[in-house]
């Protein structure tokens, strides 16, 4: 039986000042319905921006507002959306969208091939580029023939199409006009066709996602759902246990274990699609960082087991042993580089740093655990002669370095060598490594200014490539060059989601790519 613990009991007031006010969030009377009208999530970070083509935060707000022509089931199959119906020409260059005719969005408009032609437009913007436009270079041009009938030509084939527009979501037309590059910044520039609509967002402490009864599917659950943003991850954890929060997203793994023995309370851990990964700044001009001899030491000082076993084993996490996670398509096995201090040294000697140097890492606590594991890569790192100096940021900081800078802009401004990431989010390998990867100048994806030859070539055959074993092979090769060669990054640990939820919560699932239906939730009085 389990049984409550009485110390984290006595937590309760401290929680409650973390929190704020929950009074009445999800509370119901005798006289009020079976299920709750309102669910409170709690969350460690709020979003950057609710620009579906700007967004970086996380896969778990946008597809509650927004939709696309088509989407992913639970099982990760591509399913219809906004569009009804599709198909191709023979030779797969030219795509025919039939959308329904009744969906609307959040403001009440109707959508049509007009709104996914400005979409599109927006996305393939070369002038004014937005974060995602890198992705879309394959995209010849797009056509509204009539209201309901949107056609995408392609300049070549594209191995994992319909994967890739999966990810894209329609705007409205006439907010894309109004609003400009605000859009998303506030909750009235908000107007998708999702289940929800967003009813108000306090920026770092709250976002209310409202039932959207005009949706063209399954109305939501519940009417109500408050995501609020607690920082603290203890804090999180006793909401939970405290029953002021429905679902607490994030938790540590010392708390998931604890959690998990309480009565009322399930923990949910499922196998993600993404990695943490510390990636390097191959363009630093502070330390020796450009020979990849050098960042392959670096990589092999780092004990990944000890790592995972010390800071993530309540959640089950392992290290990755690829550049991506098996639930992604194109996914191969390459193996954990090994633990080999002796052979850090012996390449840091063959580099000219036999007595190594100094260099910054920044982390920050906006991946669960990253802070005290870049305090481990400190340590690790001095055992062969590299001095790091940590810096660890806060949110805003973290957001504000993925801005498109050059090399010596981001140098100047931030100067970190190597930087911690999530790596992940993408049902494909075309999708997830393109846009870090590629050398390509327009590329602002590629953060850390990584740049070969033969991995640009490989990505390009991949993107191409229909037959799936040749495929295969070419984003097998690109995770032996970026692990074992070259590498692009140091791949720590393939990462769990994972949730604690009220016993009374029903419906609760969540995908690989980290992403909630929350149109199916529902909470028990």
């Amino acid at each position: 039986m389990k049984k409550k613990s009485s110390v984290w009991m006595a937590l309760a007031l401290t929680c409650s000042l973390a929190l704020g006010s929950f009074a009445g969030a999800g509370a119901v009377s005798a006289e009020e319905a079976e299920y709750k009208d309102t669910i409170v999530w709690v969350i460690g970070n709020d979003q950057d921006t609710l620009d579906p083509q700007m967004n970086v935060s996380n896969a778990k707000v946008i597809p509650q507002y927004y939709e696309g022509l088509v989407g992913f089931d639970t099982d990760g199959n591509v399913v219809c959306r906004i569009a009804e119906s599709y198909e191709s020409s023979e030779d797969k260059l030219t795509w025919t969208f039939h959308l329904r005719d009744d969906v609307y969005f959040h403001s009440g408009k109707q959508c049509t091939s007009a709104d996914f032609q400005a979409t599109f437009d927006r996305l393939l913007d070369q002038e004014h580029p937005v974060r995602h436009t890198a992705s879309y270079t394959y995209i010849e041009s797009t056509e509204a023939v009539d209201d309901f009938t949107f056609v995408i030509h392609l300049a070549q084939p594209k191995a994992f199409f319909l994967e890739s527009i999966a990810s894209q979501v329609v705007m409205n037309a006439d907010y894309i006009e109004k609003y400009g590059t605000e859009l998303g910044n506030t909750a009235e520039s908000v107007d998708g066709c999702g289940p929800f609509k967003c009813g108000g967002w306090t920026k770092g402490e709250e976002m209310i996602f409202e039932r959207f009864d005009d949706y063209y599917g399954d109305v939501a659950e519940t009417e109500t759902v408050i995501m609020k943003i607690v920082a603290e991850q203890t804090s999180r954890a006793i909401a939970i246990e405290t029953g002021e929060a429905d679902i607490a997203d994030g938790i540590s793994p010392d708390d998931a274990v604890r959690l998990d023995e309480l009565d009322g309370i399930t923990v949910s851990k499922t196998d993600g699609n993404g990695c943490h990964v510390f990636q390097f700044n191959c363009k630093s001009d502070n330390t020796p960082i450009q020979d990849p001899k050098v960042r392959l030491a670096i990589c092999y000082a780092i004990d990944r087991e000890t790592i995972c076993d010390y800071l993530y084993s309540g959640l089950g996490e392992e290290p990755i042993d690829s550049i991506m996670a098996p639930s992604v398509a194109g996914y191969s096995s390459v193996g954990v580089l090994p633990y080999d201090v002796d052979k850090a040294k012996e390449l840091l000697a063959e580099a000219g740093y036999a007595d190594g140097f100094d260099m910054t890492i920044m982390t920050t606590d906006v991946y669960n655990r990253g802070v005290e594991m870049g305090e481990i890569l400190v340590e690790e790192l001095k055992e062969v002669g590299i001095n790091v100096t940590l810096e660890v940021v806060e949110l805003a900081v973290f957001s504000s370095a993925w801005g498109g800078f050059t090399p010596e802009e981001f140098n100047e401004q931030f100067g970190w060598d190597m930087f911690i990431m999530g790596s992940g989010g993408a049902s494909n390998a075309d999708t997830l490594l393109y846009r870090i990867m590629h050398s390509s100048e327009n590329n602002t994806n590629n953060y850390g200014f990584y740049s070969n030859a033969e991995v640009d070539e490989l990505l390009e055959k991949g993107a191409v490539t229909i037959d799936e074993e040749e495929r295969d092979e070419c984003y097998r090769r690109i995770a032996e060059i970026v692990i074992y060669e070259d590498p692009f990054g140091c791949y720590m640990n393939l990462r769990k989601n994972v949730y604690a939820l009220s016993d009374k919560i029903e419906n609760f699932s969540v995908k690989a790519a980290n992403t909630m239906n929350l149109a199916r939730i529902r909470c028990r009085a």
